[in-house]
């Protein structure tokens, strides 16, 4: 058996580890492993190359992507189906193992599918916004690498009192990376897009805190709209310094956590193993704490919005509202 990875979207901590293992399991069996350079714009260019296991194991820990990743939308090109399989063919690839996030699950997976390629889709994104699974490769990770920033945060929070803390987390227009944050965190604020709040809120809200607390720690994702006027406007209505840092991209880029690394074994064999017994087209999921393998996308027309008890609980809404 011949296997071709692509990675189809964003980068994110587990996408080596999980390549190394595949390509470890892949030769116990005695099958090949190949790697398309820049995503899908490589593989109809036939940017393919074998799987290097001695490069890729020294990178099993390390965030980012062993393999180049491309957003280009090149599977919309007329005859795209016909050059794929030509390349395939020519390779004698068998099947794809495709890491990406929701578009990648929800809209190539069925149009490989369609062209009669079998392959299979792991949700692969920080953000954890994938619908049909519980928790996508690189979430734990990230988490991981913003509570470093936190925790130093937090010393100083602690030495010199008086103080407010907004560390921004990526996310996109969705902030489950950010309360997963927050609520990990001990944060007494998380704003997410999900829920919009008015700057007037925020600054009530910081008061309660920094009267009983002495500082206040805000987590918010990156798609909240208020960003732009809070530096002004939060020590304006608190009286108070606010310190902001931005983890920006270096969030994908962090080492990757033990349950990553797991998660990426698991990954890797339950898709070794649907491939060897023919599926043609299938997802990695997590639900319930449990690694599956889906067969077909991963289910759900739409990522449920962040929990929004636990949201209430970090901004202590229950308190605020007498509930």
């Amino acid at each position: 058996m011949k296997t071709l990875i692509v990675v189809s979207g964003g980068d994110a901590p587990g996408i080596n580890a999980t390549v190394a293992g595949y390509a470890a399991i892949a030769a116990r069996n005695g099958d090949t492993v190949l790697g398309a350079k820049d995503g899908f714009a490589g593989a109809l260019t036939n940017q393919i190359q074998p799987i290097e296991r001695r490069v890729v194991g020294l990178l099993s820990g390390r965030g980012g992507s062993y393999l180049a990743s491309s957003r280009e939308p090149v599977l919309g090109a007329p005859d795209a189906d016909k050059q794929l399989r030509a390349i395939l063919s020519e390779n004698e690839v068998d099947n794809l193992l495709l890491f990406g996030g929701d578009g990648t699950l929800s809209h190539v997976l069925p149009l490989l599918h369609d062209w009669r390629i079998p392959a299979i889709a792991l949700p692969t994104t920080i953000d954890n916004d994938v619908p049909g699974t519980d928790l996508t490769l690189g979430h734990d990770s990230a988490c991981n690498y913003a509570y470093q920033a936190i925790d130093g945060a937090l010393a100083t929070a602690h030495a010199l009192p008086g103080r407010i803390f907004m560390v921004e987390t990526l996310g996109g227009d969705t902030g489950h990376l950010a309360q997963a944050v927050a609520y990990g965190a001990g944060a007494q604020v998380v704003l997410v897009p999900e829920y919009p709040e008015p700057l007037e809120w925020v600054g009530v809200r910081l008061n309660q805190v920094l009267a009983t607390d002495g500082y206040a720690l805000v987590v918010l994702s990156e798609g909240v709209k208020t960003i732009p006027g809070m530096a002004e406007a939060i020590p304006r209505m608190t009286g108070t310094r606010l310190r902001y840092t931005s983890l920006g991209h270096a969030q994908r880029g962090g080492n990757v956590s033990h349950r990553d690394r797991a998660l990426a074994m698991e990954m890797g064999q339950l898709a070794h193993q649907g491939f060897a017994d023919g599926i043609e087209m299938g997802s990695v999921v997590v639900l319930e704490g449990k690694t599956l393998l889906h067969a077909g996308p991963s289910g759900g027309d739409a990522k449920a919005p962040p929990d929004r008890k636990r949201y209430d609980f970090i901004n202590g809404k229950e308190s605020v509202n007498g509930g």
